[in-house]
């Protein structure tokens, strides 16, 4: 279970009390949390349970209704848009879509949040840096491709080589392993590790993806409703008696649900042929 007290010292991210409102629909509901420097934090839960609002909250691309968010001790939730900028530099960003500019080539794509917070003035410097992304996601040699031309899993690389292309200290991933195929996911997986370990970068993944969430996660956390219902490593998600949480993990529709869906009066005496519509 999340800790009762939790203060801005405890973790490099750091939530506290965060509540997230919309319309009067409450999507976070008063979450306290503090996310270990170094580590991967899985965030899994069903959709629309906020997993991606939370996660935008913690580089404060959404601003909490009530709570505070802490980057280092600091709070950043507050901060206007100039004082972000220089922190959100120390943050990577992979889309769920990957999110990749068409018009631009692959090394334009990467070299691109360089170019939005500095001055370039070394060209060759900058050459040298896409080659070590690209290489590091084992991508290198496609500085000249269009992300059109790219399958979906070299999409999602390309999109990790620009996510470090600041050498950031927590990179953020929102489904990294969605539309992949079993095989290019767990390449996506292999490279969460991997940047983890070589860049010594505290990830924070939201997914669906069980597989995943065992393979990369040091901690995992589940949302239902807006709170959080477990909190652990992978065997205690595993063996977690909460039936939702069992339900989640193994991919089982609620009796509910199954109730619903096997309620009777749904035949009806008029059926419609193709021909009726011409």
């Amino acid at each position: 279970m999340a800790r009762k007290s939790v203060q801005p010292q405890d973790g490099i991210l750091v939530t506290r009390h965060l509540t997230k409102q919309y319309n009067g629909g409450v999507v976070l509901d008063n979450i306290s949390l503090a996310i270990e420097e170094g580590k991967t934090t899985v965030i899994i839960g069903p959709s629309g349970c906020g997993k991606t609002v939370f996660m935008k909250h913690l580089i404060a691309l959404e601003r909490p209704t009530a709570g505070k968010v802490f980057f280092q001790g600091k709070r950043i939730d507050d901060l206007d848009e100039q004082r972000l900028a220089e922190i959100r530099t120390k943050y990577g960003f992979c889309f769920q879509m990957s999110a990749l500019f068409d018009s631009l080539t692959v090394y334009e794509n990467i070299t691109f949040p360089a170019r939005q917070h500095y001055r370039i003035t070394d060209d060759k410097a900058l050459d040298k840096m896409v080659k070590q992304k690209l290489a590091l996601v084992g991508m290198d040699g496609f500085q000249n491709y269009y992300p059109a031309s790219l399958s979906g899993g070299q999409k999602k690389r390309i999109a990790l080589a620009r996510a470090i292309a600041l050498n950031p200290e927590i990179i953020l991933y929102d489904e990294p392993t969605t539309g992949l195929d079993p095989i290019t996911s767990d390449v996506i997986n292999e490279l969460v590790n991997k940047l983890k370990e070589e860049m010594n970068a505290t990830s924070v993944v939201v997914t669906h993806d069980m597989k995943s969430a065992y393979k990369v996660g040091d901690r995992i956390i589940m949302l239902h409703n807006g709170r959080i219902i477990a909190d652990g490593d992978a065997d205690y998600i595993r063996n977690h008696p909460h039936d939702v949480v069992q339900q989640f993990i193994h991919g089982r529709v609620g009796e509910a649900e199954l109730a619903a869906l096997r309620l009777g009066g749904t035949r009806f005496e008029t059926q419609f042929t193709p021909k009726d519509f011409r």
